[in-house]
This record gives structure tokens, C-alpha cells and sequence, in this order.
């Protein structure tokens, strides 16, 4: 009897140490999700103006749409509806060192482009990883690291692009490396494909050019914040593209920015100097290969909100195209007012109206070029102007789903 009694007190007390030992367990886990509640992720470094992302799988869904009355000179207004921009964006952190995003758009074809293998209706499509607080590598698809707050801003919030980054093909394939040796700086070193296609589908058949071994683009760039408040901001970055042997494009993007309280304005300087023309939007362009090509461009663009909702901007964009060969030139002048309603603060809906106009002064020589003495320029003007009223400008929708984020991951 004193045995059995002794082994039911053994027992009962292994359960009571048992149970113990569970509730100590559970009690320090729940300690442990407490501090993971608390503690704040760090964000990857993105370039567009959108709220930072503390959550492993975000979706946005960025769509401009608008109400167009265009008028072109001496011509009769058009109207109707069009939809910009139409993009599905998913990104976030998988952990703390690793950082994802993936953006496509829906109103592009899907079909693989020669070089990189991949569709031009995906814009990026990479995965990072952060060594520690100051370095970071990023592969895959991603927008180059050009400089220009024009070049910087989320599409959705451009009415009318300038004729350089409207030209510009910058979604490419490559790897970037991220030195950050504060919050208020940001150094990137970036080599990627100079094209999504092969030099044959680019360029054809040129005379005395070959297609480069290494067709490769490389660009250093700087992001930085001065004084209280990011007063001072800049985007900074120079450029090489190698378009084919034996020629080399260069190109130099400077954007700097002030900040006021309710008032802010940039300015950007964009030069491209292409021994093979890359970018296209000379007079002579569409209808051969041209070397030696220069462009400037020009931009700024002014921000005011007399009240909290209400936005009032001005862009002003000079630009120059020109090749001394064959007296090819370009000139053009773009502009645009407007103002935008914002309802919401912590949503990213806007509606807006906008008076847009675009002015250009062509001159090229038709006749033979051969002996690089050409007469018989010929000039026109075109001139256009447009009026906008949209209903919805852009809409950003984030969403959390653990499981959604564990499949992608895995797939």
C-alpha cells in the first residue's frame, strides 16, 4: 500500500512538472511574439514615392485613366477615354535580410523579348539581399538607376513625359550593389543589359557595325538628403551603355530638389551623347541607323498645396535632338498645368484636371549626305495642345496574406 501510494505521488508530480514545464513554453513564446510585434522590419530601398512596406507579401494595383480633348494645330478636337497605366505590383521582405518585387504590366504583350528571354510587359522582377545595414545586392529584372526626379517618380503620377524618358528603354536584366552609409544617402552601382533584344532586332543591319560581345550597360548613382526634413534632394547618376563594338553611348542625368512645407520644385538635366542612336526621336530617326547623335533635355516642374487635399502643379520641359552629320535637329517645347484632389490622406486616390501642350521645330536635310555637305534644309512646325479630365488617377491597394506570400516563395 505505502508503495502504491509512493507511485502515485510520483506521478501526480512528473504532471505537475510536466504541465509546468509546458506553460513555461508557452509563456515564452508568447514573449517572443510580442517583441516580433514591436520590433520594426527594415524596408528594402525603393526609388517611387510610396509608404515604406512592413509586411512579407504587398499587392498594389496602379491604374491612370483619363478623359482626353486633344487638338492638334489647324486640326479638329478628338475625344475620348484611355487608360495609361494599368499595373499589378507585389513585393516585400521574406525576412530581414531578404526583400522581393515583382511589377507587370497588363496592357503590354506578353511575348519574350530576344535577348533576355523575358516579356516587356514585366517591368521588374527581382530578389535582394542585405548584407547588413549599409550594403545590399539586388538581381533580376529592374528599372536602371538613372538620375532625374522625372525619371524618379511613380508613373501613375506623370501626365506628360519628356521626350527623353518617354524614349528611354531602362527595364533590364543585371544586379545591382547598395551602399547606404547613412539614412539620408544612398550609392548605387548597377551593370545590366543594354537592351532586352538582340542587336538584330534592335538596330538590323548596319554598315561597318558589329554587334558588341558585351552588350552591357553600367551606371553609378547617388541619392541624397540635405538639411532638416530633406530640404535639398538629388538624383544623380552617369552612365555607359556598349550598343556595339567599337561604340560606346554616355549618358548624364542630374535632378535636384527643394522642400518646402507646402511648396516643392526639381529641376533636371538630362544629356545623352550615342555614337549609335539609341534613343530615336531625331527627324531622321525612323528611317535609318544614325551615329553621332546628341540630346538635352530640360525639365521643371513646381508643387504647391494651399490646403491639405488639394495639389497645384506646373512642368515646363525644353528639349534638343540633334546630329551635326547630316544637319539633323529637333527642338521641342512641353508644358502643363493642373490641379488634383486627394480625398484621402493614408490612400493614394487622386482626381485631376490638366491643360497640356507640346510644341516642336523639326529641320533635317532630304537630300544626299555622302560628301557631309548638305543644303535644302527643310523646317516645319507641329503643335498640339490637350485638355484632361480624369476620374481616377491612381489607386494603391496593400494586402497582407501569409499564405499567398509562401507559395510565391516557394514557387
Amino acid at each position: 500500500m505505502k508503495s502504491f501510494f509512493w507511485a502515485i505521488s510520483l506521478l501526480m508530480g512528473g504532471v505537475a512538472f510536466a504541465q509546468q514545464d509546458l506553460q513555461d513554453q508557452i509563456n515564452q513564446l508568447k514573449a517572443e511574439l510580442e517583441h516580433l510585434k514591436r520590433a520594426p522590419m527594415d524596408v528594402p530601398p525603393h526609388r517611387e514615392t510610396e509608404n515604406p512596406i512592413h509586411k512579407k507579401f504587398n499587392v498594389f494595383f496602379n491604374f491612370q485613366s483619363s478623359f482626353d480633348a486633344v487638338t492638334p494645330k489647324n486640326g479638329e478636337t478628338e475625344l475620348g477615354f484611355k487608360a495609361r497605366q494599368l499595373r499589378l505590383e507585389i513585393r516585400g521582405d521574406i525576412n530581414e535580410r531578404i526583400f522581393y518585387r515583382f511589377r507587370h504590366r497588363l496592357n503590354r504583350t506578353n511575348e519574350a523579348a530576344s535577348l533576355d528571354n523575358l516579356s516587356r510587359a514585366t517591368d521588374i522582377m527581382y530578389a535582394g539581399f542585405r548584407f547588413n545595414d549599409k550594403f545590399s545586392l539586388t538581381l533580376g529584372k529592374m528599372c536602371q538607376a538613372w538620375g532625374g526626379f522625372e525619371f524618379d517618380l511613380n508613373p501613375m503620377n506623370i501626365y506628360e513625359y519628356s521626350d527623353m524618358v518617354d524614349n528611354m528603354d531602362n527595364f533590364m536584366l543585371g544586379g545591382m550593389l547598395t551602399f547606404s552609409p547613412n539614412k539620408n544617402h544612398e550609392f548605387n552601382f548597377q551593370i545590366t543589359d543594354v537592351h532586352n533584344k538582340s542587336f538584330a532586332d534592335t538596330y538590323g543591319t548596319v554598315p561597318n557595325v558589329q554587334a558588341s560581345k558585351a552588350p552591357l550597360t553600367y551606371i553609378f548613382n547617388w541619392n541624397g538628403n540635405f538639411f532638416r526634413n530633406n530640404l535639398l534632394q538629388t538624383r544623380w547618376a552617369i552612365g555607359f551603355q556598349n550598343e556595339a563594338k567599337n561604340h560606346t553611348n554616355a549618358m548624364y542625368t542630374f535632378g535636384t530638389k527643394l522642400n518646402f512645407s507646402k511648396f516643392q520644385v526639381f529641376l533636371d538635366y538630362m544629356n545623352a551623347d550615342e555614337e549609335l542612336d539609341r534613343l530615336k526621336y531625331t527627324p531622321l530617326s525612323n528611317s535609318q541607323v544614325l551615329k553621332n547623335v546628341t540630346y538635352d533635355t530640360f525639365i521643371l516642374k513646381a508643387e504647391y498645396q494651399p490646403i491639405e487635399k488639394i495639389n497645384i502643379f506646373v512642368k515646363g520641359m525644353y528639349e534638343t535632338a540633334k546630329n551635326s552629320i547630316v544637319n539633323n535637329e529637333r527642338t521641342s517645347l512641353g508644358y502643363y498645368t493642373g490641379v488634383e484632389y486627394l480625398p484621402f490622406k493614408d490612400q493614394d486616390l487622386r482626381f485631376f484636371l490638366a491643360y497640356i501642350g507640346r510644341e516642336s521645330e523639326i529641320k533635317n536635310g532630304l537630300k544626299d549626305c555622302s560628301n557631309l555637305n548638305c543644303h535644302d534644309i527643310e523646317s516645319s512646325f507641329i503643335k498640339s495642345e490637350q485638355f484632361k479630365m480624369s476620374r481616377s488617377k491612381t489607386q494603391t491597394v496593400s494586402i497582407f496574406s501569409k499564405i499567398c506570400y509562401i507559395s510565391i516563395f516557394i514557387i
